[in-house]
């Protein structure tokens, strides 16, 4: 049996909340999979060693091992005055050396991985993640940092992250079937990170004829003018389905932000409007090249039917005869 560790920095519980709602596994399945030993978790606490500090201060000192450690939300290094817990001490000592312990290190949400929303504007705190500030290498723990199994910190971003993700990058851990190689350019695992959120999208046959909405609630594509960045998102989140595999972003009609992607969410505002170069959006996708996307935009509008054409601006379906 494994040791876990799962240790709250500046956040909002999200990850906390997504991996409660686990339900396939549900959590207790999956604690039962990982065969793992709770060592301290806000709500999964199951290991009576006393209060938190001192199970903090034995897996710092390496008196308790730590197989796996999650840290969730993001690290002040510009405050420590301001990011203590009970015991006075800044957390991101506490944090440092346990990932220096640890057999595996997990960022778990955009903030741990990235520093997220806890990082935006000027991000007078010093936000930043375990790893990486944004998209750039370095964050609480250094470029050059690696696990005592030999992995850098392994993310698994989101705003929250799907609880598949969670739970499938542990397992793969504990199993040792996650390699370095396995990881993505920001240390996601690629069996997650490797498609675009765009991919199995509902509205994609809009999106193919730039059919697109012009207000919410509408069928047609949200891409060309409501904001939606599911062309930039790399996540399997329209394949991995949430909310008891019926809903994802696009398929309640809201725009996908790009909640995976390390620029998250200064890099992608305007949220809710498409920021155009004349009528091209210059937030072009990831999946095609550039030229070949202004080329063809024009001719997919010219060759839309008209079933697409009415329905796209349509708040319900219209039937074409």
């Amino acid at each position: 049996m494994a040791n876990l560790l799962w240790i709250q920095a500046v956040c909002c519980g999200g990850e906390t909340v997504s991996l409660l709602n686990s339900d396939h596994p549900n959590l207790q399945a999956a604690m039962r999979t990982l065969d793992v030993t709770v060592l301290w978790h806000r709500y999964l606490y199951d290991h009576g060693r006393g209060k938190m500090e001192q199970v903090l201060d034995e897996c710092a000192a390496g008196k308790l091992h730590v197989d796996l450690l999650v840290v969730e939300g993001a690290m002040y290094s510009r405050a420590p005055q301001a990011a203590t817990w009970a015991s006075g001490g800044p957390y991101t000592d506490w944090v440092r050396a346990i990932c220096s312990m640890a057999d595996y290190a997990v960022a778990v949400g955009t903030c741990a991985s990235f520093g997220g929303i806890m990082a935006t504007g000027r991000n007078p705190m010093g936000a930043t993640g375990l790893q990486y500030c944004r998209s750039e290498p370095g964050g609480l723990l250094g470029a050059d940092y690696r696990s005592r199994a030999g992995l850098p910190v392994v993310n698994v971003p989101g705003c929250p992250a799907h609880p598949d993700w969670i739970i499938g990058t542990l397992w793969a851990l504990r199993s040792g079937r996650l390699r370095e190689a396995d990881l993505d350019r920001f240390n996601r695992p690629r069996v997650y990170y490797g498609k675009l959120a765009h991919h199995a999208c509902p509205r994609n046959e809009y999106y193919e004829f730039k059919a697109s909405a012009t207000a919410y609630s509408q069928q047609g594509c949200l891409f060309e003018n409501l904001g939606c960045k599911g062309t930039l998102c790399e996540s399997d989140c329209n394949e991995r389905l949430w909310l008891t595999r019926t809903g994802s972003c696009t398929r309640g009609g809201f725009p996908c932000l790009s909640c995976t992607s390390p620029e998250f969410p200064d890099g992608f505002a305007p949220f809710f409007e498409t920021a155009k170069l004349g009528d091209i959006p210059t937030s072009l996708p990831l999946d095609v090249p550039k030229a070949w996307y202004v080329g063809i935009s024009g001719l997919s509008k010219l060759a839309c039917p008209e079933r697409l054409r009415r329905n796209a601006v349509s708040f319900k379906p219209v039937l074409i005869e």
